[in-house]
C-alpha cells in the first residue's frame, strides 16, 4: 500500500500522523496526556457556551418579568468571560512558543515496511496466524527507555 493511502488511514482512525517519508511514518504517542487536555478544552468549550445560553435566556425571562438589572454591567462582564476564555490558549501559545499542547508528545517511528506487513497479514486473512506475528516488527517508540541488562 502506497505512503499516502497509509496516512489517510491512520488519520481516518484518530491518529495523529506528523508526517512520513519514503521509508517511515511519524505519529504523536496516542497516549499523549497532554493532547488529551487540548481535546477537553475544546469539549469544555462547547459546554460553556451551552450553559452560557441557557444562562442568557434565564436572564431575558427576568427581564420580561420586571427584574431591574443591569444590562450594561451583565453585557460588560459576560463579555470579559468569553474574552477570557477565548485568550487562554493564544496567551499561553505566545509565551511558551508554537503549540504547548503538543510539547511533550513523543513521536513515534513506524517502518512502512512493517505497516505493509501488518496489511498483507490482514490482506490473506491468515487464519492460523500465532502470536509471534508481531514479535518480528521494529517499531520505534522515543517515548520509551530502554534499559539493557545483562
Amino acid at each position: 500500500m502506497n505512503t499516502e493511502t497509509i496516512v489517510r488511514l491512520l488519520q481516518n482512525s484518530g491518529i495523529n500522523v506528523l508526517g512520513a517519508d519514503s521509508s517511515s511514518v511519524y505519529i504523536e504517542d496516542p497516549s499523549c496526556i497532554l493532547r488529551s487536555f487540548e481535546t477537553f478544552i475544546e469539549y469544555a468549550w462547547i459546554i460553556i457556551t451551552a450553559v452560557t445560553g441557557v444562562l442568557l435566556f434565564g436572564w431575558a425571562v427576568s427581564m420580561i418579568r420586571g427584574a431591574q438589572n443591569d444590562l450594561i454591567t451583565n453585557l460588560r462582564n459576560l463579555l470579559i468571560m468569553f474574552a477570557t476564555l477565548s485568550c487562554v490558549i493564544p496567551i499561553v501559545n505566545m509565551i511558551w512558543g508554537d503549540n504547548l499542547f503538543a510539547i511533550g508528545c513523543e513521536t513515534i517511528t513506524v517502518s512502512l515496511g512493517d505497516l505493509n506487513t501488518l496489511l498483507d497479514a490482514r490482506n490473506a486473512k491468515l487464519k492460523n496466524a500465532s502470536g509471534d506475528l508481531y514479535e518480528d516488527l521494529d517499531i520505534y517508540d522515543s517515548g520509551v527507555k530502554v534499559s539493557v541488562t545483562e
